[in-house]
């Protein structure tokens, strides 16, 4: 791991030493590592290769940080507590910074007093309510460290523009009861400016308590240069053309095959995001049941199952039974989709795929499976046809094209038609949907990734399409829809 971190910052630090402070650069403090006190593993060595790396790239004058949450354990195993790496810690409205910031002292005596992410609302998870923190909740504990007994307190939000999870990029928490918990595509996080770059109330409300509590670093003849992007409405855009799920193994960057009852996870075959297929190297022997029972222990984190090319189910990481009833097949196909890597706490070791032994009720042993890549990066080469009615199955790719006649606005695809799946604007991957997990319905486009003229859309739906083909179209819309709102959610640990 070392090895890579060396190779990685010997390339990536060279380049961003020219942009610090001290050579005329933005770029004011350098994390050494993020919330690693949330790890639970207080490797000082490693701590310390790091920060003699950093130092030996971008010199000694550089200022480097830690940032932990300041629970106990976190600045005990967090931070560097030693060669002048200065500790600060995380916390949002619902804490209080006194007991904080006292805590984080009696680590580090001396140093500025920092929180370098303050929440002004949460991220959001698929099957989970939108989370959002009122305004004046925010405002409370930020104007409190504003106007703090304690001396000058710096404070950087986290998020202060909300974003996008753009592509396969999103990732996943575990919570403390061993629940998946992945992102969905937007990463909004009730933001002062929102996923696309617009000003909120919330925005306002912060500007204005900097500028009563900080007038001295208040520029007036920035605030003319604050205002919101255009967006429209470009209607539907009908699906013409289809990949049938048959014919998706165009589409496969690498194949292998092993022998034995366990498969090859995401790593073993070298796929970083995306889906891999999984089918049995060699026919099953005939099945006497006329359904059988699937079960997959650890799927990671769904797989799609489909018999003879059709679509049947799908076994969910957090299915509490891991099973599925089956019909009887000829050949069985097993889609499994990363839809996250886990990126806080203990459980980062994430390995995708299908972990472990598949098993079927019929008896039947499978003994050799072959695997096929699906990044879904390659989309533009596919053989696309004419879509008839004949051959609509899930597991397809659809696309069609719609008209931007003037210059290019932001705007959202409505997904509620479709079940679940990635789609892809002009060849580039906007991210996942699941409109009937939600929360979120509708997915950001932003103005840049559109042309004047013909775009194309394109979408993969893994489980299921409309019963009615005259809704055989997603729509174009002018605003989003992240879903139901949950307010002033408590900052959630995750352990």
């Amino acid at each position: 791991f070392l090895l890579h971190v060396e190779r990685y910052f010997g390339v990536l630090l060279p380049r961003l030493k020219p942009h610090l402070i001290q050579n005329g650069g933005p770029i004011i403090l350098v994390q050494v590592e993020n919330e690693y006190g949330s790890s639970r593993t207080c490797d000082s060595p490693y701590k310390d290769f790091l920060v003699s790396l950093i130092r030996h790239h971008l010199g000694d004058e550089v200022v480097l940080y830690t940032a932990d949450g300041w629970d106990l354990h976190h600045l005990v195993c967090g931070p560097v507590h030693k060669d002048g790496v200065l500790t600060t810690v995380n916390f949002g409205p619902n804490s209080k910074h006194h007991p904080a910031f006292t805590r984080m002292r009696y680590f580090q005596k001396g140093g500025p007093l920092v929180n370098s992410e303050y929440y002004p609302g949460w991220l959001d998870h698929w099957g989970e309510p939108h989370q959002t923190k009122s305004n004046e909740l925010v405002l409370r504990e930020f104007t409190s460290m504003l106007t703090s007994t304690m001396g000058v307190i710096y404070v950087n939000f986290y998020m202060f523009f909300g974003g996008t999870n753009f592509g396969f990029y999103n990732g996943a928490n575990m919570a403390v009861e061993a629940k998946y918990q992945p992102d969905p595509t937007s990463y909004d996080y009730d933001a002062p400016l929102t996923e696309c770059g617009d000003v909120t109330s919330k925005y306002y409300a912060i500007r204005d308590a900097i500028k009563k509590h900080r007038p001295m670093i208040f520029d007036e003849s920035l605030l003319s240069k604050v205002h919101n992007s255009t967006k429209k409405a470009y209607g539907k855009v009908y699906l013409e053309k289809i990949l049938p799920f048959t014919s998706i193994k165009e589409l496969s960057t690498s194949t292998f095959t092993t022998q034995g009852p366990t498969p090859l996870t995401f790593e073993d075959v070298k796929q970083d995001f995306g889906y891999v297929l999984y089918e049995p190297g060699f026919s099953i022997p005939s099945q006497s049941d006329n359904e059988i029972e699937l079960t997959i222990d650890k799927p990671r984190d769904r797989v799609t199952v489909y018999t003879d090319g059709k679509f049947v189910g799908a076994i969910y990481r957090n299915d509490k039974i891991r099973k599925l009833k089956i019909p009887k097949f000829e050949r069985l196909s097993l889609l499994a989709e990363n839809m996250g890597r886990i990126n806080y706490g203990p459980h980062i070791h994430d390995f995708k795929g299908i972990l472990g032994d598949i098993k079927l009720s019929s008896g039947a042993r499978v003994t050799s499976w072959k695997m096929w890549t699906l990044p879904l990066n390659n989309t533009k080469s596919a053989n696309f046809r004419s879509l008839h009615q004949d051959h609509t199955e899930p597991g397809c790719l659809l696309q069609g094209t719609f008209q931007v006649d003037s210059n290019p606005a932001d705007t959202w695809i409505k997904m509620d038609w479709f079940t679940k799946g990635v789609i892809f604007v002009n060849n580039r991957n906007v991210g996942r949907y699941w409109p009937k997990e939600g929360p979120q319905r509708h997915i950001y486009v932003p103005a840049v990734w559109l042309r004047r003229g013909s775009n194309t859309l394109t979408l993969f739906e893994s489980d299921a399409l409309p019963n009615n083909r005259m809704n055989l179209f997603v729509e174009l819309v002018d605003h989003p829809d992240l879903g139901g709102v949950k307010t002033d959610l408590l900052n959630v640990k995750y352990f």
